[in-house]
């Protein structure tokens, strides 16, 4: 996405966030932008179109960030899940475009577009975090991974707000560490007590459906590509001196598409190296489609 474009968006939210949707004008958002009002046509057709686009934007954030969780090796579990925790707080305070489907008044209806594309969007992020919850907490939490996902969002949602109603700074790794044991706390409880779950994702229609954007089966992908990858440079015939400079060049792949904030130059450059091996140039193409470098 252009640079100008993005900038027009996060102007929008920062309006959208202080003064409503329906109460920010085209011309408020272009001012903000630094722009002339025609100039914000020649990028969105309409003050709805900016909406859906800054959804779109929301998905394609949270999905790139759990991505990067499921292609990271970790020491231990916790510390998956509180830069899980973290990773989701950080982003809401960063982009705050999480926030914009729940305290903006948006034209709702159900014939709506905006009201299908929040749907949609909520549809998506809630199976992304059952996925993660019960990829962590394992099958038996099933009955209410539906109760922990909302109890999930609502914590988070209330501690950015009071923060920013209170202009103060959050300490996003001291949170997410706390959460983190707050979950372990209610899981634990629910598990002992066995309460009836309240919000069944199943009986909605919101299970685990086939989503090829689903940033879990992504991040798997990466990881089972790049073993993949590795297990052919080992069985290969070639210079012993080259074979080892192929798996450190494949080792260093690992850890770069695991890291939080990638750098695209360098993923591009590893697997334009790899690709010098026959044998691997369709593994890097499609490592190239799944890490978005192409």
């Amino acid at each position: 996405m252009e640079e100008k474009k993005i900038e027009i968006i996060h102007a929008a939210i920062r309006l959208f966030s202080e003064k409503g949707y329906n109460s920010t004008s085209v011309e408020e958002i272009a001012k903000e932008s630094g722009i002339a009002k025609g100039s914000f046509y020649k990028h969105f057709h309409s003050k709805e179109d900016l909406l859906l686009q800054i959804f779109s934007l929301i998905r394609e954030h949270i999905k790139k960030g759990l991505t990067q969780i499921y292609n990271k090796n970790y020491v231990s579990d916790r510390e998956k899940l509180i830069d899980f925790i973290y990773l989701t707080i950080e982003s809401i305070i960063s982009n705050r475009i999480h926030l914009l489907t729940t305290i903006c008044d948006f034209p709702l209806s159900k014939s709506n577009e905006i009201t299908k594309e929040i749907e949609h969007l909520e549809l998506k992020i809630m199976t992304w975090y059952k996925g993660f919850f019960l990829d962590f907490y394992g099958e038996k939490l099933e009955d209410y991974v539906g109760d922990l996902v909302l109890f999930f969002k609502g914590i988070i949602f209330q501690y950015v707000q009071l923060f920013r109603y209170i202009e103060s700074v959050i300490d996003s790794k001291k949170l997410a560490v706390f959460i983190a044991s707050v979950l372990d706390s209610v899981v634990q409880g629910l598990l002992e007590r066995r309460p009836e779950p309240v919000f069944n994702m199943e009986a909605l229609g919101w299970g685990m459906q086939d989503d090829p954007e689903n940033p879990r089966l992504k991040g798997q992908k990466i990881k089972l590509l790049l073993r993949q990858m590795e297990h052919t440079v080992k069985n290969l015939k070639m210079d012993s001196a080259d074979q080892k400079e192929y798996l450190k060049t494949i080792s260093l792949l690992k850890e770069e598409s695991a890291c939080t904030k990638p750098k695209v130059f360098l993923l591009k450059a590893l697997i334009h190296y790899l690709q010098r091996i026959p044998e691997l140039q369709a593994d890097c193409s499609a490592l190239k489609t799944l890490l978005d470098v192409e």
